[in-house]
């Protein structure tokens, strides 16, 4: 047998799953801890693959995506956002967590520092790590309403800091940053050199205000975007996603990537560019479905005497469970095992996620009101 090296044996396993292979063995179980759309492909996007398909011509496609694809990105961009975007600035990727993962594969050093906030998403922690980085936490706090404290971010900011992440709408927590933070985020940036990357993922998923991506914010030398059509267009088991990049960048993005995935699947690819024609009113559809199952959940967690932090946008609501004395972890195992509901814990967001759960509302109405039931009534029964 040969050694396993320490930083994989102290890699720890997602809360996230690990609640879920509970979820698994019991079918009886409402599952609220997966951020995955319940809807299927849209047809309209199964129906127009259909002749690439059958042609059989599914082939390797240069590591940084089709033509066809790459300059329909860059054109919905500056249609739909107003963004001035060369196609030779995208760079398609197997699913957007890919994009960070290439970003610190090709750009970190050793012990170099990324700024990443905590609550977030966990992947994007120990990525950093994997990669051979150090991660740094910035903290978004209730009392800020889970924004970044730009001051706090300042502080942490050393010699060795090379890249400050940031996500909106958020994962876990569902806030939406405000022009004021995303100007006050690239000004720190530009200031101390550093490399913003912006994961948004969840941009089409917004109830109240508005999206607003950073690269309208700052300059291009100091910002890598990241996208996801598995959220927009529910295409989650496709891998699909993409990055844009500045173009002094894109050439050593795209040997590392050539190297760890040579290519997206040229099927998913294709797939990807059907979706961008999708009528609006489909998306549309998805995003008012999932704010009705927010604003149930919202109505159900409120008469049940729950605390919660009230979702601008993504796929979450951020529920306080301090009052019942568990860690997060150990009440959402009990909640599954006498409730039938599975949760994700608040820890597995991080350091700042202990005494939360996160509860999914992107699945059917029914299973979202069901599931809110059994929460409620479980606390009744604590009481």
């Amino acid at each position: 047998m040969i050694d396993i090296p320490e930083r994989i044996v102290n890699l720890p396993r997602s809360g996230i799953r690990k609640l879920m292979e509970i979820a698994l063995r019991d079918p009886e179980v409402i599952r609220l801890e997966m951020g995955e759309p319940h809807f299927s492909t849209p047809h309209y996007i199964l129906e127009k693959l259909k002749d690439f398909y059958w042609q059989g011509e599914i082939k390797y496609t240069p590591t940084v995506g089709i033509p066809s694809l790459r300059e329909k990105i860059a054109h919905h961009l500056k249609e739909e956002k107003g963004w001035k975007v060369t196609p030779e600035e995208v760079v398609i990727l197997p699913g957007s967590l890919f994009g960070t993962v290439t970003i610190f594969s090709s750009l970190l050093e050793p012990q170099d520092e990324v700024l990443v906030p905590d609550p977030g998403f966990t992947n994007h922690f120990y990525q950093v790590e994997l990669c051979g980085g150090k991660m740094e936490r910035y903290h978004l706090q209730e009392k800020n309403g889970f924004l970044p404290d730009i001051k706090e971010i300042e502080n942490l900011i050393t010699s060795r800091t090379k890249m400050i992440l940031i996500n909106s709408p958020s994962n876990p927590l569902g806030v939406v940053f405000p022009k004021e933070t995303l100007c006050q985020l690239a000004q720190l940036a530009e200031e101390y050199g550093l490399l913003l990357i912006s994961d948004e993922a969840y941009e089409k998923y917004v109830y109240e205000g508005e999206h607003q991506g950073m690269f309208s914010f700052i300059n291009e030398d100091n910002l890598i975007s990241i996208f996801s059509f598995s959220k927009t267009y529910a295409l989650t088991g496709w891998r699909v996603g993409y990055m844009i990049v500045p173009p002094y960048l894109v050439k050593h993005l795209a040997k590392v990537e050539e190297y760890l995935i040579a290519c997206t699947s040229h099927l998913s690819q294709k797939a990807a560019e059907i979706a961008l024609d999708l009528p609006k009113e489909e998306v549309k559809k998805m995003v008012d479905y999932y704010q009705g199952n927010r604003d149930k959940a919202i109505e159900l967690l409120e008469q049940g005497g729950f605390h919660f932090f009230k979702p601008q946008g993504g796929y979450y609501l951020w529920i306080d469970i301090q009052e019942f004395g568990l860690s997060s972890l150990d009440f959402c195992k009990t909640l599954v095992k006498e409730s039938k509901v599975a949760l994700s814990p608040g820890d597995a967001f991080g350091e700042g996620g202990e005494g939360f759960v996160r509860l999914s509302i992107c699945r059917k109405r029914e299973e979202v009101e069901e599931g809110v039931k059994r929460l409620v009534e479980f606390r009744k029964g604590r009481k």
